[in-house]
């Protein structure tokens, strides 16, 4: 009864930025691949950096999922 309509606000709001956060990695670790494709001689760095982007998105679409966050 109290605050039902704080925590939807509240909800989407931080689905909104679930789903903002989620389109910014999802480009960082799709810039990284390319860089890995590309590249004739990959360097450790780039690579783990790629990885960690990779994880960084599957773990965020997970939660997303788990929240049942809508995408537009």
């Amino acid at each position: 009864m109290f605050g039902k309509k704080k925590k939807r606000k509240l909800r989407r709001q931080k689905d909104t930025e679930l789903i903002q956060l989620l389109d910014s990695i999802k480009i960082k670790a799709d810039e990284y691949e390319s860089y890995v494709r590309s590249s004739v001689d990959i360097d450790g760095h780039i690579d783990s950096k790629a990885r960690l982007e990779r994880a960084k998105y599957l773990f965020l679409l997970k939660e997303a999922r788990v929240r049942k966050t809508s995408f537009y």
